[in-house]
């Protein structure tokens, strides 16, 4: 019963900050599919090794750790030009609180799932929990493209300066947060790529959506579909992985 209402959750949720169609850039869609695909791959690999199928050290081992940068890093990016995509002309204050409200939702459905099943390790700061944290602090900066670049770069040098610990401000708060946890998003340095976003948002670029220019890729709803919906393969991904590749176990 609890699986079945998480599914028809997940089905119901739209995408992660999905501006009406009216303001679609193929550029962004294009973007998070892409973002969407290397997750998947880096997902799939993870899965393999939790399957003792390959000894690969992932997601911790060099290349693993800076491919992870690279998904996370897109969406991040994406998340700051979708802000600004949907709020910066005005600010839709129901439709933010209404995606704001799916992804914590979503976020608090992983962290009670993974309390359960690894305890040890499980998720109370993900990408998720991320992504509406980073929603609530960088909405207000939407119509601020320099000043966002150099909030952006400010937690970037905080970052690489090793002023604060990775887990800030968690250690400060919790005693008993588990040691390692997967899926781990540090909020500094990482809100400088949402910011890094917003500010892109506002070049000549991003605004004549370049992509747009090949009728192939705008007439291709493979292509475009994940990155609309990138909210719900997040969720779904993962089970489904896991559950093919259990199957495969049984069988051989």
């Amino acid at each position: 019963m609890l699986l079945l209402l998480t599914l028809q959750y997940v089905i119901r949720v739209s995408d992660i900050y999905t501006a009406s169609r009216a303001q679609r850039n193929l550029t962004l869609d294009l973007a998070r599919t892409f973002a969407i695909v290397l997750m998947v791959i880096f997902h799939f690999i993870y899965d393999l090794k939790m399957f003792n199928w390959v000894d690969w050290n992932i997601p911790d081992g060099d290349g693993w750790k800076h491919f992870r940068w690279v998904i996370i890093s897109l969406f991040f990016l994406c998340l700051g030009l979708s802000l600004s995509l949907a709020h910066q002309s005005k600010f839709r204050a129901k439709k933010f609180a209404r995606r704001v409200a799916q992804i914590a939702g979503a976020a608090l459905l992983i962290s009670v799932a993974t309390w359960f099943a690894i305890p040890q390790n499980w998720i109370f700061f993900g990408v998720l929990h991320f992504l509406a944290v980073a929603s609530l602090i960088c909405v207000a900066f939407v119509r601020m493209p320099k000043l966002s670049f150099a909030i952006g770069l400010g937690f970037m040098l905080l970052g690489l300066s090793g002023m604060f610990s990775q887990r800030w401000p968690f250690h400060l708060l919790f005693d008993d947060l588990p040691a390692y946890t997967n899926d781990y998003v540090a909020i500094i340095p990482w809100l400088g790529v949402v910011f890094f976003g917003i500010s892109l948002a506002h070049t000549k670029w991003f605004k004549n959506d370049p992509l747009q220019k090949f009728p192939r890729l705008a007439s291709s709803k493979a292509l475009i579909w994940p990155g609309q919906h990138s909210l719900s393969i997040y969720l779904l991904h993962q089970p489904i992985l896991i559950g093919l590749l259990y199957l495969v176990k049984l069988i051989f």
